[in-house]
């Protein structure tokens, strides 16, 4: 994978919030530093209002933002109180977690 994990399953900001840096990928969607090769989570291509995006994140905001959708989304999910081990969008967000926090 070349150093770049790819996370589909991860909240960005609004398409009307980031720079075009942040929309193709160069920067951070969070925090918009540069990006470099190794210290990339790619959160995998998407389409919004008729335009392809490509958001990236460093680790460090992906492992922060990750988080708090986590939180967010066990607190209010019916299968995460039951098991969170069968509930797709946990399983994703703790992998986008970890890859977030790989170093």
């Amino acid at each position: 994978m070349n150093g770049v994990a790819e996370i589909e399953s991860v909240r960005v900001p609004p398409i009307s919030e980031l720079a075009e840096s942040q929309l193709c990928g160069r920067c951070c969607v969070w925090c918009g530093c540069a990006l470099t090769v190794g210290r990339i989570v790619d959160l995998g291509e998407r389409a919004e209002g008729g335009r392809r995006l490509f958001p990236r994140a460093c680790r460090i905001c992906t492992a922060k933002q990750v988080y708090l959708q986590l939180i967010e989304h066990a607190g209010s999910c019916e299968q995460c109180v039951d098991d969170g081990a069968l509930c797709r969008s946990s399983i994703e967000l703790r992998r986008a977690l970890r890859e977030g926090r790989a170093r």
